[in-house]
């Protein structure tokens, strides 16, 4: 008798474990993690990397008993050997692999989307009636009526709950006749009625927050960057005719043995 996978009262064979794979929409996520594991065999890991990594200090001696280091740190997290050297080390790979391949296309990446990044808060009353619409801008206008009292009487949306208020938000959010005004970046003006499919919108851009390429803005692109590679590669995959495909158990060179664990490369230093 074959292994079957137990989940919970379920037991699943190896046909099961495939339709499940298809029915819950998980065999595309998995068609990528094994042609990632064959992009990221050769990135190396020095033991400097991985001491800087897993201790979290970059002034601390690298420790004389490097296997010594990793067994305790291995009993400290509840993690068996073989659990790091097949899952800890991979995922250590695959940072180590964006930066690699995607660190150098950050900034293009940033300048490309940079408006879309932009943020920004406003206040707005939404409303269906274009008269009233157009008689509450004046009042803002012209008579210097109170934003948020008039967004609480009359707003139709939830910010009335905010005295009008929203954000802040990213710009790219808003809707493009709106977002296209708040790019002149002109805090205070009040614009409107501005007709929408739901109705019209009367808005004041208070406050515009220029992106900025930050740490955070760095590590976010770059996966936003290996993530469309990824899907990139799991599309050619998939769209490619006989290379996915169920067949007979009969092992084959490249068959993933569920017992091997091999330690994956690390450098000496």
């Amino acid at each position: 008798m074959g292994n079957c996978l137990k989940i919970g009262d379920y037991l699943l064979d190896g046909d099961q474990i495939i339709s499940a794979l298809v029915r819950y929409k998980l065999l595309e996520p998995m068609v990528g993690q094994i042609l990632l594991d064959e992009v990221i065999k050769d990135v190396p890991l020095s033991k400097q990397e991985l001491f800087y990594t897993l201790f979290g200090a970059t002034e601390s001696p690298l420790p004389e008993d490097f296997e010594g280091f990793i067994h305790q740190w291995c009993q400290l997290k509840g993690v068996t050997l073989d659990y790091f050297n097949s899952v800890v080390l991979r995922e250590l790979q695959v940072q180590k692999f964006k930066q690699l391949r995607f660190a150098s296309q950050v900034e293009s990446e940033f300048l490309r989307i940079k408006s879309d990044l932009d943020q920004v808060e406003y206040s707005l009353i939404q409303l269906t009636n274009l008269s009233q619409a157009q008689e509450l801008y004046f009042q803002l206008r012209d008579d210097g009526a109170d934003f948020g009292q008039l967004a609480q009487q009359y707003s139709l949306g939830n910010e009335r709950s905010t005295g009008g208020r929203v954000g802040p938000v990213p710009l790219s959010t808003l809707p493009i006749e709106v977002a296209a005004l708040f790019r002149n970046e002109q805090v205070g003006i009040v614009y409107g009625p501005i007709p929408l499919a739901d109705g019209f919108w009367v808005v004041r851009l208070e406050q515009f927050t220029a992106a900025r390429l930050t740490e955070a803005t760095r590590t976010d692109l770059m996966n936003r960057l290996y993530n469309q590679w990824l899907q990139a590669q799991i599309q050619t995959m998939t769209a490619t005719p006989g290379t996915i495909a169920v067949q007979s158990s009969i092992v084959q060179p490249n068959t993933m043995q569920s017992k091997a664990v091999e330690r994956l490369p690390v450098a000496a230093n």
